[in-house]
């Protein structure tokens, strides 16, 4: 090799390195891409509903996925410094309704995902009707969250009566709260459990329970309710009303095709879009079948056709628990 060409070509190899280098230094090891709109998400089930986005992520798209830990997700929507904030962010309902209720500083664009829960047993005896459950022991997935105020809302919807202490009337429906999956036991004193997927598909594969009920069906029919919802900032809707409009199609379509991805590559889009590297996520692959993901209830559905559900479902939490939620005011909706 002449000595001019080996200079250019190590030249070439400097300057690769020397970039790599930078982009290491940055802290951008993923090499996300970046954009002027951002988009915030809980890791978890709501995730799934924008993977396909996360996948097909690209410089020049112009929007900035970032996915938090769940505990994280209401401080994108709160900082005092509102160019902080999130421009647009995938949040609970319930959590979404008393933060930015309002419709002051944020819309509800719709639902992206319409529940994700099941009513699970190891002994095999399936239930015919609900009120079969009188008398036994449910274990129930975040008792005091979404999952235990959806199953205790069917209770109510049904006329069971269910308690969540020691009680004397042996056909009431006897609660205890569990804080995750890992607490679901072969053998343990409880007859079922309340469970959100992905989690169900591993103990009906790998621990030999069964699914006994839909709690999305038992609440709302084919509809199920809504569960995660995509807000945005009003400005940006004012704004860019198409280019809204347009991710709101993006979003649409991501839920739809789903089921097209495998699980490694739901994890891989996840966890590249990380806002903490360190941080990991809570999805496995091994988890994520076709089956599993399409009892997620990932289905986008726009506030004009949510709204009424959404404020139903709210009026029954409340009944439950007070101070969990509130009911927004009607300017909370995006409704076009």
């Amino acid at each position: 090799m002449k000595r001019s060409l080996l200079k250019k070509v190590m030249a070439v190899g400097f300057a690769a390195v020397m970039l790599c280098g930078s982009i290491l230094f940055a802290g951008c090891k993923n090499s996300v891409p970046k954009g002027d709109i951002s988009v915030y998400m809980p890791d978890g089930a709501p995730a799934l509903a924008l993977a396909k986005l996360l996948q097909e992520d690209t410089e020049v798209d112009g929007v900035s996925y970032r996915v938090v830990r769940s505990d994280l997700i209401a401080a994108q929507v709160t900082n005092k410094d509102e160019t902080k904030n999130a421009d647009l962010c995938v949040m609970p309902l319930t959590a979404a309704a008393k933060l930015l209720g309002s419709g002051e500083r944020y819309t509800m664009l719709g639902a992206v995902t319409q529940g994700n829960l099941y009513l699970i047993s190891e002994n095999g005896n399936a239930l015919t009707e609900l009120s079969e459950l009188r008398g036994k022991t449910v274990g129930v997935l975040q008792i005091d969250n979404v999952p235990g105020l959806v199953f205790k809302s069917i209770l109510n919807k049904y006329n069971l009566e269910w308690s969540v202490t020691e009680t004397e009337n042996e056909n009431a429906v006897r609660l205890e709260g569990i804080l995750s999956a890992s607490e679901v036991v072969k053998g343990d004193r409880f007859d079922y459990y309340v469970l959100a997927e992905p989690a169900v598909s591993v103990q009906v594969k790998k621990n030999g329970f069964s699914i006994f009920a839909d709690l999305q069906t038992l609440y709302g029919g084919e509809n199920g309710y809504p569960q995660a919802v995509l807000v945005a900032k009003k400005t940006l809707v004012a704004e860019k009303t198409d280019w809204v409009r347009a991710f709101v199609q993006k979003v649409t379509e991501s839920g739809a095709r789903l089921t097209e991805m495998t699980g490694e590559e739901i994890v891989q889009a996840v966890k590249s879009h990380l806002a903490d590297e360190g941080a990991g996520t809570s999805l496995n692959a091994a988890t994520l079948s076709a089956e599993a993901l399409s009892r997620c209830g990932v289905r986008y559905s726009p506030s004009k056709e949510c709204a009424v559900r959404a404020n139903a479902l709210l009026q029954d939490f409340l009944k439950i628990q007070p101070a969990v939620t509130a009911l927004p005011k009607s300017e909370f909706y995006w409704m076009e």
